[in-house]
């Protein structure tokens, strides 16, 4: 009886992770189910089972891939370091305010506010795209605020000049000119 109640023990501990040992390794005493020290050489009766240390390992290996994956992105966002957005929207409020404070001192009509914001807008970007350029630590995606800033650029232009019938077909250059672009920029980078 007491062999089953040994072997029972086994059974039912082992499922919590705990295995305990019906005879002493040590001194080969028999021991009480609950037993977890021999009460002839006084040896530790609990062994950590094999599941259970599979289980620390893959929680310390997540724990550790976890920690791993946000160092490495708050590494990259440190190295990223482009702040310009920020100033950008600051001058394009600014630009805003100025240009409201133009129409209201009647420096320009309403029908002329808008050309004149899209120049500013444009202006704007376009500093953008030079400042990531030209900085080392800022460098970032130049292309969009360049191209997105010669489009306000011209339009306004086109509004401040009075020339009303030509600009879309500058639009539609500069949009053929980007799609050319990006399919040569395909065409150079190799595939993986």
């Amino acid at each position: 009886m007491g062999i089953c109640v040994s072997l029972i023990s086994i059974l039912t501990t082992s499922v919590t992770g705990v295995i305990v040992l019906p005879f002493c390794p040590k001194c080969g005493a028999e021991l009480p189910a609950d037993a977890t020290f021999c009460m002839k050489c006084g040896r530790q009766m609990t062994v950590t089972s094999a599941v259970e240390e599979r289980r620390y390992s893959r929680r310390e290996k997540r724990e550790k891939d976890e920690k791993q994956e946000k160092d490495e992105k708050r590494e990259k966002d440190e190295k990223s370091g482009d702040r310009t957005g920020v100033f950008v929207g600051g001058l394009i409020l600014i630009w805003l305010g100025i240009s409201f404070y133009l129409v209201q001192a009647q420096y320009i009509g309403w029908n002329e506010w808008w050309p004149y914001l899209l120049v500013g807008i444009g202006v704007i970007l376009i500093a953008q795209a030079a400042v990531r350029y030209s900085t080392v630590h800022l460098r970032g995606p130049v292309m969009g605020p360049l191209i997105g800033g010669l489009v306000m650029l011209i339009i306004g232009l086109a509004g401040v000049v009075g020339i009303k019938d030509w600009w879309p077909f500058v639009l539609i250059a500069i949009g053929v000119a980007v799609i050319l672009g990006g399919v040569r920029a395909k065409a150079r980078t190799p595939r993986a």
